[in-house]
């Protein structure tokens, strides 16, 4: 996978080792353009199709801001170009393809993680947020809805009675409220982001891949339906692991009491 140079893309796409990272490329503010919107579709794919990748990380150029969310300036211009359910499915299609990766996908959370920016946000599966931020969907006080699956996700993970304080109210949390409401799975000191992410993406990366993607596939996909067909997600994954070299390596491993090599085979 060729990383991207151009500090004019609207995405940059990193690898270190095993583990993507990818930019939101407008800083400060790093808002959700058309353009940058195209080309995020285009780096999780990318990175999804890469078998070499174990852990996505998901973060804003710059020190100042996650994203502040979309780009209010083309609203019009979005509307007429493909109209508003077309402009609409493109961001629900995007950010589920996040939420349904099958690796890992960290959001690293600092300043500003509002609007459609926290949409995207609520579709990774760590997020990690920096003292400082503010989060929220205050979409309210521009007079529309959040409609890329903002209000679904926040209520899921907030509970309805909550969610509905802090979209109405357009209420920003910071970093240890949003902890607190369960929508960071850890808060640091800013200066700590960096590390804490890392951190993170290399014990995910160390873990069994074909585990790993069948843990979210049962969690994230299989979670919603009933008992049964979430169990249905749950007996699909452990059938794939069962004749793998990974689960080999593991026994092994725990045996020989040294760390496994998993290998996603």
């Amino acid at each position: 996978m060729e990383a991207v140079n151009s500090e004019k893309e609207p995405i940059l796409l990193r690898r270190a080792a095993s583990v993507a990272t990818i930019v939101l490329n407008d800083p400060p503010y790093n808002r959700l353009s058309m353009a940058l919107i195209d080309a995020l579709e285009k780096a999780i794919d990318q990175v999804e199709q890469d078998e070499g990748v174990r852990v996505i990380v998901l973060q804003g150029a710059g020190d100042a801001n996650f994203s502040v969310g979309a780009d209010i300036r083309e609203f019009g211009a979005a509307a007429a170009h493909g109209g508003v359910r077309g402009f609409i499915e493109q961001r629900l299609r995007v950010i589920r393809s996040i939420e349904t990766s099958s690796k890992p996908v960290v959001c690293a959370i600092r300043g500003a993680c509002l609007g459609g920016g926290l949409e995207i946000a609520l579709a990774c599966h760590f997020r990690i947020g920096a003292r400082g931020a503010k989060i929220g969907l205050p979409e309210v006080e521009l007079g529309v809805v959040p409609a890329w699956g903002g209000t679904q996700r926040l209520t899921r993970t907030v509970g309805r009675a909550r969610a509905l304080e802090i979209m109405l109210l357009a209420k920003k949390l910071d970093a240890d409220q949003a902890f607190e409401e369960g929508l960071l799975t850890r808060i640091c000191e800013p200066e700590d982001l960096d590390t804490q992410v890392a951190q993170l993406a290399s014990e995910l990366a160390a873990k069994a891949p074909l585990a790993v993607a069948g843990i979210l596939d049962a969690v994230v996909r299989g979670g919603p339906k009933s008992l049964e067909d979430g169990l249905l997600h749950e007996f699909a994954a452990l059938e794939r692991v069962m004749t793998s070299e990974d689960l080999q390596e593991g026994v092994m491993a725990f045996f020989q009491k040294r760390p496994p090599e998993f290998k996603g085979k």
